[in-house]
């Protein structure tokens, strides 16, 4: 869909939910300076969260829309979809023709079980937490689970889960890669939490230590066997229990 006839129909759409004023980001931040840029990245979440509805607009599915389309869209793939669903309190989803998904013409898709628990299904966490997230809601290793299998730039991914962690790192637009890393030591930094170094693959140039992208985290953290209780021998320079 050219781009003004996609802006025209989302002021169309806004107007149908009772609004006089909207906010895209295919066009409204100026990627041309970097300062600008850099602060939008930062407060995106915020202003998903303090929106008053957020429009999505899902070109890749055709009209009718159908249960399982959703979960199927490359919307679910995209890295700032997950602050795109988890941050606002009232989200409205459309099809490619701009009708509502599901025929469901309510001003909340969030109040909608049928399409929550598609979503939920889909990202793998609980139905309540998508309609009410708060960034303390999940812990650190499922929120970088969250995001490990999103088809997209490792440095949009970093970038995307500033406002979900509550990170105070500043975005250099185009960094690439090192931006996660960034991320990564300012979590642990500030929260002690080392099941972030926890992984196996490839590692970061930017340390070492760290992975160099978040797919790692879709593997579950081996967790050793407890061996409280356990009585230990001594054989042949080894030690068993039994």
């Amino acid at each position: 869909m050219p781009l003004n006839d996609k802006l025209r129909n989302f002021c169309k759409a806004t107007q149908r939910l009772g609004f006089n004023s909207a906010w895209s980001d295919t066009c409204c931040i100026d990627k041309a300076t970097s300062s600008i840029l850099n602060q939008s990245l930062t407060s995106m979440y915020k202003w998903y969260a303090d929106s008053a509805a957020t429009i999505v607009f899902l070109a890749g599915i055709a009209h009718p829309s159908k249960l399982g389309n959703l979960i199927c869209s490359l919307w679910m793939i995209r890295a700032w979809t997950l602050q795109e669903l988890l941050a606002p309190k009232v989200i409205v989803f459309y099809d490619s023709e701009w009708q509502p998904f599901l025929g469901n013409t309510s001003a909340n898709h969030k109040e909608s079980w049928k399409i929550m628990q598609e979503l939920a299904d889909a990202v793998k966490i609980p139905h309540g937490t998508i309609v009410r997230f708060s960034p303390d809601d999940l812990g650190i290793r499922k929120k970088l689970r969250l995001t490990s299998s999103h088809n997209t730039s490792v440095e949009d991914v970093a970038y995307a889960l500033i406002g979900i962690f509550k990170s105070d790192i500043r975005p250099h637009y185009g960094e690439g890669a090192d931006a996660l890393g960034h991320l990564l030591e300012e979590i642990v930094a500030r929260s002690g939490e080392v099941t972030v170094l926890a992984w196996s693959g490839k590692s970061s140039s930017h340390n070492s230590c760290l992975p160099a992208s978040v797919s790692v985290y879709s593997q579950t953290p081996y967790n050793p066997p407890s061996w409280k209780g356990k009585r230990w021998k001594r054989a042949s320079r080894k030690y068993v229990a039994s």
